[in-house]
This record gives C-alpha cells, structure tokens and sequence, in this order.
C-alpha cells in the first residue's frame, strides 16, 4: 500500500502485513503543485497515483503521478495536474477498470460540497452527480454504482450507465444514515465484492460495524 503520514514528508509504500513506518518512494518538493496534503487512491492497474496539493490561490486540487505496480515512481515520472483551477477539488477516487477511464471527486464549485465525475486522463466530460450536498464517493466494484454520503447524514448510492455524452447517473437511493466523524478519511469502504460496507460511525466507545447484503436492504427500501 502507499501512504503519507502525518509528521513525515514524502510518500511511503509497505506491505499490508509489514510491520514498520515502510520505505519513502518520494519527496516531492512542496512548490509541485503546492503542498501535498493527502493520497486519494491508486489505480487498479497500478499505473498512477492520485493525490490531493493546497494551494494558496486554488486552494484544493488534484495531481496525477505515473507509478509501477509495486508501488514506486515510475522512471522519469513527473507529477501533472488533473484538476486545478478556481474551485476546490479532493476526495478522488479512480473508477476501477484495469485502465481507469473516470475520476469521481469532491468539489465546492455550487458554492456547496458536491459529487462529480470526470473522464481520466483528461478532465474532458464531467457529470455532476449530486445536488443536495455529497462527500466521501466511493465506486462499487463494477464501476456501475457510486456510493457517497448526501448532504442529509445518508449513505446513498446511485446506478450508472453509458450514454451519448458519457456517464448517465440514475436516482438516488438511500441506504441508511451515517455521521461522518470529521476529518479527510471516509467514515465507510465498500468491500471489493461490493457485498458488505464496513461503517465508523460517530459513537461515545468507537465501533466499526459491517453491513451485510445491502442490496437487499435497497431492494426492500424499494419496495415501500
């Protein structure tokens, strides 16, 4: 896996079983893209790293760096960005094909906290997902459901399909509530199979609960 860690410049790469702070694979200087804040994800393939920079005049944004499947920079490998511009951008997350052809992310361009996605490697095509608020988006294994906790306290999902113009999202709908805890970490992971989603949810003694067979919970939401 790799990681940034708080107190420790650079990005660091280990072993999920390894026991350690792990090896530095990377100090990028802190005028890249601005100071970088936060890793967002890793593509499935391997191939590049997405990573959320501050900057003063664009304040959150999103950079690209090429990587090799074991998790070091690629030679020659120089980090570009993704999104930069007025508008804050964070929270990416790569679509999961073997090659990923979209990014969704966080962005506050409304003037409120959204959910939008965006073709990658260029930023071409853009579906805004959301309008009543969203953070956290998380894709569901097949890239044909987007998960993201709405701007009401629910965690939510919603279908998605090709269309003429790219993604066409479905209608929202909700699973149950969750209180973020605060912070830049997801309060939830949708396990790999898509199955189960394991919850931190805000609680006076802290407690992961897992949620199983969620599709049927939609399917009975449904049905009322």
């Amino acid at each position: 896996m790799l990681f940034n860690a708080q107190g420790r410049r650079g990005i660091y790469r280990k072993g999920v079983a390894d026991s350690g702070e792990g090896e530095r694979i990377a100090e990028w200087p802190e005028a890249v893209g601005g100071r970088v804040r936060r890793l967002c994800d890793w593509s499935r393939d391997g191939r590049f790293l997405l990573y959320e920079t501050q900057d003063l005049e664009t304040r959150r944004d999103l950079w690209v760096t090429p990587v090799t499947p074991e998790g070091r920079l690629a030679e020659g490998a120089q980090p570009k960005p993704y999104m930069r511009g007025p508008f804050a951008e964070w929270h990416g997350r790569f679509s999961p094909e073997p090659n990923p052809r979209w990014v969704a992310y966080e962005s506050d361009e409304t003037g409120r906290d959204e959910i939008y996605i965006a073709s990658f490697p260029d930023a071409k095509r853009r579906l805004q997902v959301t309008s009543g608020g969203g953070a956290f988006p998380q894709w569901g294994p097949d890239g044909r459901e987007l998960f993201y906790l709405s701007g009401d306290g629910m965690l939510s999902v919603v279908g998605l399909k090709n269309g003429a113009e790219g993604l066409e999202a479905s209608t929202p709908q909700q699973l149950f509530a969750l209180t973020a805890i605060g912070g830049t970490e997801s309060p939830y992971e949708v396990s790999p199979d898509g199955k189960k989603i394991l919850v931190n949810q805000a609680q006076p003694i802290t407690e992961l609960d897992v949620v199983v067979n969620w599709p049927l919970l939609l399917s009975r939401q449904a049905a009322q």
